[in-house]
């Protein structure tokens, strides 16, 4: 290896011959004087030299390293993250008078960046998970929808997507798809156990949503497929979720489910079930290539028996057991078996039902139910719940001043171990944020900077309000002379000089007053003067201001005797 090489020749000369071989290979190799040195001291060389005594020693400032990093944070893409270079952030807080010019240079600047994980790289890359668990089989199910890419269906039975003429850019392609195919996935959290079924739509449906999670919970009659039941939690995306909202509350209430809210863009709470995704697009669909399906319930009956055999022959990472035999743990008081159709089809949409409290009781569907000891008074109104596995044991939920009641106790089954870490948190009870890293607590430092708050509104607020961004420029080329060109002026009346002038044109004319005695505007003088003034400043006070501050004079005091007057 060269790089071994340049090494062996710099041990062997003398200090005053080693520019010259670095400079040799520097120029095969292509790279900076710079880097050829770190190149060699990466592969053992060592000049022998003392360290400097102010090494680690930062040229900038905390809050200046701070506003670079921030100009690199507010001005990033959605999902690409950060693209600004660091020589225009460095460039624009030279602008702004947060770094002398020639204090740092840009290398400098992108290595303290990366040594406080400030930098690009960082910046864009996943903040830490927290890592969850269930506590025994159905306790929590994870719903997700994808829409099959790799083939659909049409009269002649399943097509495969061919990539030169479905690759993105060819848009009017996929619009020949009238109804392509959706996958609908649900796993069981703890044990990992999943159920799969496709549909043909255009996208994701409440119909479609009720009719698989019914498959996915009902008895299956294959005794091979003994999954079944309801949970008591479920986690969902956006999408997902909306359509959950769209079957009623009365629905979900009625079956005692909880959806437990999520944040968007934050697709690896529901993990388990994108891995499974990927699971069954590497060991089904990758098979249909071979045997394609000649309809959709073709399609799903090979998918109900594949699912069947990866279920019962592979080991999950996790817990070393097949997805099976690990569900087969659940016991009778966690398996909550699920309603006729029948009965699910009366919960839908259907609205919460009142009734009037009288002396201590409640009427609803032929029969009485107490709510002594609830703090419930005589002759209040109340929402009546029918909780359809609770109904069966003579309970209903209900519903007063956003609370609710249940008519009489439950005994809650003990947790089970399931593999997961001892101190994980609960999934809907405990919530164990991991340590913010030190990317996190500058993300916050730079939004406050930017913003004024740790938690800004990006889509309402601008960042660096004020500031200049793009005044000056012409001002830096000073070396540049042109010949003057003859014309002709156009008269015309002009009115006197406005009344009023633009908050950012009094700005520009305060910058260049306070440039003749050497100072600059600073961020807090900057949001004092917007405060005071708003979008426009009457030109006289706006000349008496500048007069006041450039003289050294406080500026809000003479304000504030103008008030007075």
């Amino acid at each position: 290896m060269w790089q071994r090489n340049m090494v062996f020749e710099l041990r062997e000369a003398r200090p005053a011959e080693r520019r010259a071989i670095i400079k040799r290979y520097q120029g095969q190799y292509g790279y900076t004087y710079e880097h050829m040195l770190r190149i060699a001291k990466k592969h053992g060389f060592d000049s022998g030299r003392n360290t400097r005594s102010d090494k680690g020693e930062s040229v900038i400032t905390p809050d200046q390293m701070d506003a670079v990093g921030t100009f690199l944070r507010v001005t990033r893409r959605e999902n690409k993250g950060a693209i600004s270079p660091v020589e225009n952030a460095l460039e624009f807080c030279i602008d702004n008078g947060f770094i002398t010019r020639g204090q740092v240079t840009v290398g400098t600047m992108q290595r303290l960046l990366r040594e406080h994980q400030m930098n690009a790289a960082s910046q864009n890359s996943p903040t830490p998970h927290t890592e969850m668990r269930s506590l025994h089989p159905n306790h929590v199910h994870c719903v997700d929808v994808s829409t099959c890419i790799q083939y659909y269906l049409d009269k002649g039975g399943m097509s495969v997507m061919r990539e030169d003429e479905f690759y993105k850019n060819k848009v009017e392609n996929f619009k020949k798809i009238k109804t392509p195919l959706q996958r609908y996935i649900l796993t069981d959290h703890f044990s990992g156990f999943f159920f799969v079924k496709y549909y043909l739509a255009a996208g994701e449906t409440a119909e479609n949503l009720f009719d698989f999670v019914c498959s996915a919970w009902e008895a299956k009659g294959d005794g091979r497929f003994p999954f079944r039941g309801a949970p008591l939690l479920m986690l969902m995306d956006g999408g997902a979720r909306a359509k959950a909202k769209a079957l009623g509350l009365a629905f979900w209430d009625g079956l005692g489910i909880d959806i437990l809210a999520g944040t968007p863009g934050n697709s690896r709470r529901q993990g388990s079930v994108e891995v499974t995704h990927c699971i069954w697009e590497e060991w089904f669909e990758t098979r249909l290539r071979i045997d394609p399906a000649t309809s959709l319930e073709d399609l799903n009956r090979k998918a109900f028996g594949f699912c069947l055999w990866y279920n019962a022959t592979k080991k999950h990472s996790r817990h070393g057991f097949t997805r099976l035999s690990m569900w087969l743990n659940i016991k009778a008081g966690e398996l909550r078996e699920l309603p006729d159709r029948t009965e699910l089809h009366d919960l839908l949409n259907k609205p919460e039902e009142e009734r009037t409290v009288v002396s201590g009781r409640i009427p609803f569907q032929g029969k009485e139910f107490s709510l002594r000891g609830l703090g419930i008074p005589h002759g209040a109104k109340v929402t009546v719940i029918k909780n359809l596995y609770k109904w069966r044991e003579g309970i209903v939920i209900v519903g007063y001043e956003n609370n609710r009641f249940e008519a009489r106790e439950i005994e809650k089954l003990p947790a089970e171990l399931g593999g997961f870490s001892a101190n994980a948190a609960v999934i809907g009870q405990e919530y164990k944020a991991q340590p913010e890293t030190a990317t996190q607590k500058a993300a916050k430092r730079m939004d406050e900077l930017a913003y004024g708050s740790s938690e800004p509104n990006r889509k309402k607020e601008t960042p660096f309000f004020g500031l200049n961004a793009f005044e000056g420029f012409a001002e830096k080329v000073d070396n540049l002379a042109t010949i003057p060109k003859r014309g002709i002026p156009i008269e015309i009346a002009r009115p006197a000089e406005p009344a009023r002038i633009p908050f950012m044109e009094f700005l520009k004319r305060l910058r260049s007053a306070m440039q003749e005695v050497g100072a600059t505007i600073t961020p807090a003088l900057n949001r004092e003067l917007r405060a005071e003034f708003g979008d426009s400043v009457d030109i006289r006070r706006a000349e008496e201001v500048i007069a006041a501050i450039t003289s050294g004079a406080d500026w809000q005091a003479h304000e504030a005797q103008r008030h007075a007057l």
